[in-house]
């Protein structure tokens, strides 16, 4: 027995639970780092250049609404021949377009509003429709497949077009986006 003004000895703390959180810590750091590097894929590139595109921070480098006349403008670089869609059937009035760079791959894009102000983006970049994270919002119709990708308010619909992935996002909802696309696709 000890003297109550002795000090009571404690047992020592076991290694084993320490060693295990601690190792399960260097995995989440590890985790999270190596996160950092992992391109986030064309939709949210396709997302991000639809923010900047609505904040004004890209604006055409050609202002035209005649989609023929912008389609042979950019024919000129990367990506190369690429048909800029007309959406005036739908209500949306093309403001123009240019190139960019898409998760470091060139683009094309078309900005396109209507008389409600309502903001839509056309992208085409090269590629392939199978690289894109996949999505439970897959629509086929009259042959061609679209997946549709939903960024927090943004929606995007993707297709593939010849050598390149085509893309029209809006903050519409998902039904209006999808028929824009598939008269964009026509």
């Amino acid at each position: 027995m000890t003297h109550p003004s002795e000090p009571a000895e404690r047992p020592l703390a076991q290694p084993g639970p320490f060693l295990v959180v601690t190792g399960i810590g260097v995995v989440a750091t590890l985790g999270l780092v190596l996160s950092l590097f992992r391109d986030p894929g064309l939709p949210a590139h396709i997302a991000e250049s639809y923010m900047r595109v609505a904040g004004g921070l890209v604006t055409p480098d050609r202002r035209t609404d005649d989609a023929a006349a912008l389609t042979a403008a950019l024919a000129a670089a990367a990506p190369g021949v690429v048909r800029v869609p007309a959406l005036e059937t739908a209500g949306f009035r093309l403001d123009g377009g240019g190139h960019l760079s898409l998760g470091g791959q060139p683009a094309a894009f078309a900005i396109y509003h209507n008389a409600d102000l309502d903001l839509v983006v056309w992208h085409a970049v090269t590629g392939n429709i199978t690289t894109l994270p996949v999505t439970p919002d897959v629509r086929d119709d009259q042959g061609r497949r679209y997946f549709l990708h939903h960024k927090a308010t943004t929606i995007i619909a993707a297709w593939q077009e010849g050598p390149r992935v085509a893309a029209i996002t809006s903050t519409l909802p998902a039904d209006q986006v999808m028929a824009l696309a598939k008269d964009a696709a026509r």
